[in-house]
């Protein structure tokens, strides 16, 4: 009787420690329970799933799950990738070149962010239909057109000073909000994280672009890295000054990624100290 006690509270206690850790878990991904990332009936970055078994199969092939159920199966490639993207491209060409960007006057710097911005508006005004956002959609087919227009080419954000807000709806935040998981987080060489459900998404956004020619589509690439890498110069030392600074970036991008899909509530998840999470809007858009 001593004996089946003992191993009652045994497994009592193990119990209770792993429906703690997985609390932790949670709040560290930056969302509650309810926003947490649920897998989708079909994701073209998993194995074909042709039935319900299958979809409720575990494929993460023994990695941890991260936000927006990322798995980083490509780890010694993109440590990799990291080390030519930070220590070598990024400490002698674009950081220097952002930092310059970074001392010209703040309203230049704001000038090129609407411009960019504006641009996008081409995406969000269908994007934002898909979702099921009609009004998201006509707020930004307006913006557009203020902008393009008595904006100057969108230039200056007239349509904010007129109450016509900001609806952002890239393709990847379409496809997250659809079921789609973000699949394997990717370091590329030059463009930094991402994801395979963000290559996805940024492919069909870039079509526009692709269509008017390449120049204007590395050009368009060139500007916009050059501008949302300027914004960051402030958390420098963030990732500097990291332990990992490859776990630092890659969960910090994963985590920023999935609360533009299922985004916390106000109060659910304290801000972590020392960190601007108005930076990170620059890099939405």
């Amino acid at each position: 009787m001593a004996i089946g006690q003992r191993l009652t509270a045994r497994s009592a206690l193990q119990a209770l420690k792993a429906l703690t850790l997985s609390v932790a878990l949670t709040a560290a991904l930056g969302a509650a329970t309810s926003a947490q990332a649920a897998h989708g009936s079909y994701n073209p970055m998993m194995p074909r799933q042709l039935s319900a078994t299958s979809a409720q199969a575990d494929y993460s092939y023994g990695f941890s799950i991260l936000a927006g159920n990322a798995i980083d199966t490509l780890e010694p490639a993109n440590r990799a990738m990291w080390y030519l993207n930070y220590d070598l491209f990024d400490r002698y060409l674009l950081r220097p070149i952002a930092h310059g960007y970074a001392a010209l006057p703040r309203g230049f710097q704001d000038s090129i962010g609407h411009f960019l911005s504006n641009i996008d508006e081409v995406n969000n005004i269908p994007n934002n239909m898909l979702v099921g956002d009609s009004m998201g959609s006509v707020r930004s087919l307006g913006r557009l057109v203020i902008n393009s227009t008595i904006g100057i080419l969108g230039f200056f954000d007239v349509a904010t000073q007129l109450g016509v807000n900001h609806t952002p709806m890239p393709m990847e935040a379409v496809l997250g909000k659809a079921g789609v998981d973000q699949g394997p987080f990717i370091m590329v060489p030059a463009y930094g994280p991402t994801t395979a459900r963000d290559i996805h998404g940024a492919t069909i956004d870039g079509l526009p672009f692709f269509a008017i020619s390449w120049p204007v589509t590395i050009a368009h690439w060139a500007v916009r890295g050059i501008h949302n890498r300027a914004q960051l110069v402030p958390q420098e030392g963030m990732v500097d000054n990291a332990l990992d600074p490859y776990i630092q970036t890659r969960d910090v991008f994963l985590m920023y990624d999935e609360n533009a899909i299922n985004p916390v509530e106000e109060g659910e998840v304290e801000s972590e100290d020392n960190f601007d999470d108005a930076l990170l809007d620059e890099i939405d858009g």
